[in-house]
């Protein structure tokens, strides 16, 4: 059995050595790690003892869904009967202390798990419908919306666009495309698109292997997202052993994994297709949409909010 490891010092640790060793040390904190009780990856579950749910309860993700819910209270006080498509159900937690038991409305989620809308019809009240297309977002036909949520969801989407993707042999659209529909969705009712992405470039301007590919998931997954976790194991008097035990596994599993990836042989290996907040601007003008607010949702700068509108 592993000695248990420290692992707000671990880190500590790894982040003081240069930049160039810092893979090698991600690579020896794996190897120090518990390993997992079971398999489960990146979201294939959704239950309330999955990875997914204890990630929902960290604190970069409440953070995210407080401000997702600040905005999306209002308008659905001011248009009863709302719309909303969200881009990616998870376990519905967005909706919880969200919707009120006399709202009447409907809610599309867009999710290619079977389960991906069971989350959020176990949360909405009888007056709130709630549909699932079972499909990727590139594949989706939008509904005309009130609002469009999508956390955390563009960033497995690989490139700008699909010139960008075909550049490199990839088939099919991008994030462009995406932010598209999503205009064309909340045009017609003055609506709202609520993005909340990490503040990291890693898309297909760097190719495999590149060491600032290495370097930028690092950044985000490990000096930010790690630490973040690490923070909370330390503080958070409200997260019994099992949530702890599945922040550590998220840590392993997810973050310190993904800097692996970095070295994966073809762009099409790779999970993660981030933007920083410049791109993620300058896309979002190219799909027509204004920036009405924005910001970051957590104290590490790690998630950052666009509140969009469909621009004149």
């Amino acid at each position: 059995m592993l000695p248990p490891v420290d692992l707000g010092a671990a880190l500590r640790a790894l982040l003081i050595l240069p930049r160039a060793e810092q893979p090698h040390a991600v690579r020896a904190l794996l190897a120090r790690l518990p390993p997992p009780a079971a398999e489960e990856p990146w979201n294939t579950a959704f239950g309330p003892d999955s990875l997914y749910h204890a990630f929902t309860r960290c604190s970069v993700a409440r953070g995210l869904h407080g401000a997702n819910r600040a905005v999306l209270r209002p308008l659905f006080d001011a248009r009863p009967g709302f719309r909303v498509v969200e881009v990616g159900g998870g376990d519905g937690t967005l909706w919880a202390g969200l919707l009120r038991p006399d709202d009447t409305g409907e809610i599309v989620v867009v999710d290619p798990h079977p389960d991906g809308a069971a989350g959020v019809r176990r949360l909405a009240p009888p007056g709130v419908r709630v549909h699932h297309l079972v499909v990727p977002v590139q594949d989706a036909a939008l509904p005309e919306a009130d609002a469009v949520v999508c956390s955390l969801v563009l960033h497995h989407v690989a490139g700008a666009d699909a010139a960008a993707r075909a550049a490199v042999g990839l088939a099919g659209t991008g994030k462009a495309e995406a932010l598209a529909a999503f205009r064309a969705a909340i045009a017609p009712r003055d609506g709202r698109v609520l993005l909340n992405e990490a503040d990291v470039y890693c898309d297909l301007g760097l190719a495999p292997g590149d060491p600032v590919l290495t370097d930028r998931l690092l950044d985000s997954y490990v000096r930010r997202f790690s630490v973040s976790l690490a923070h909370d194991l330390a503080t958070r008097t409200d997260a019994d052993a099992a949530l702890r035990a599945r922040w550590t596994a998220i840590v392993r599993d997810w973050s310190l994994a993904q800097v692996g990836l970095a070295g994966a042989a073809a762009y099409a290996d790779r999970d993660v297709y981030e933007l920083d907040v410049v791109s993620w601007l300058g896309l979002v003008g190219r799909a027509g949409l204004t920036v009405v607010e924005r910001r970051f949702t957590d104290r590490w700068l790690l998630f950052h909010q666009y509140v969009l509108s469909a621009g004149a």
